[in-house]
């Protein structure tokens, strides 16, 4: 399964492409400033019945490298390697 991850995925744009994205088979992670808007939208994307989604909160006060190590780390868990 192919992996994505988008920013501002709560609301918009960012969540309509999570969601076509999800129907279309990826796994998609939802980025997310605010944890609990976060949530919400997982769980509005689980009431239609999208289950292969997850949330990652990000911090615009970080810097790229330790989101970018950050998401390593959750894939890393997910799959055996980082294609």
């Amino acid at each position: 399964m192919k992996t994505v991850f988008i920013t501002g995925a709560n609301k918009g744009i960012g969540l309509e492409t999570s969601k076509q994205l999800a129907e279309l088979g990826y796994m998609v992670n939802v980025g997310s400033r605010n944890k609990t808007k976060g949530q919400k939208a997982l769980e509005n994307f689980k009431n239609r019945g999208i289950t292969n989604v997850g949330l990652i909160e990000i911090d615009v006060t970080n810097s790229l490298k330790r989101l970018l190590n950050l998401i390593l780390k959750i894939y890393s868990s997910r799959n055996k390697y980082i294609a």
